[in-house]
């Protein structure tokens, strides 16, 4: 689960491997690990063994402590400067459509 908040909202697909890693689990197993998460409803997502990846649309909200805290901070800065460059560019492009 700690895997999925570090990741961008848009990147939340997650190898076997790095699972495995992360779990301290061989990846024989990862998909074991993960279907008793998705069970107990601790996550959404769906796995493709073909391809040894899980794909988590949804985490479990937990209680986060600081670090976690100021690494949400610094990505929501990141977006408003993403969605403020977006505004910039549609604002320009409007321009030479309505012209």
């Amino acid at each position: 689960m700690e895997m999925t908040f570090t990741r961008p909202a848009n990147h939340r697909q997650l190898t076997f491997e790095e699972i495995a890693k992360s779990a301290k689990i061989t990846v024989n197993k990862v998909e074991l690990l993960v279907m008793k998460a998705l069970s107990v409803g601790l996550v959404r997502g769906s796995i493709d063994e073909v391809d040894k990846r899980v794909h988590m649309t949804w985490v479990q909200p937990r209680v986060l402590d600081l670090q976690q805290i100021k690494g949400m901070k610094d990505r929501l800065e990141l977006w408003c400067t993403d969605v403020k460059s977006m505004e910039m560019l549609v604002e320009h492009q409007a321009q030479d459509i309505l012209t």
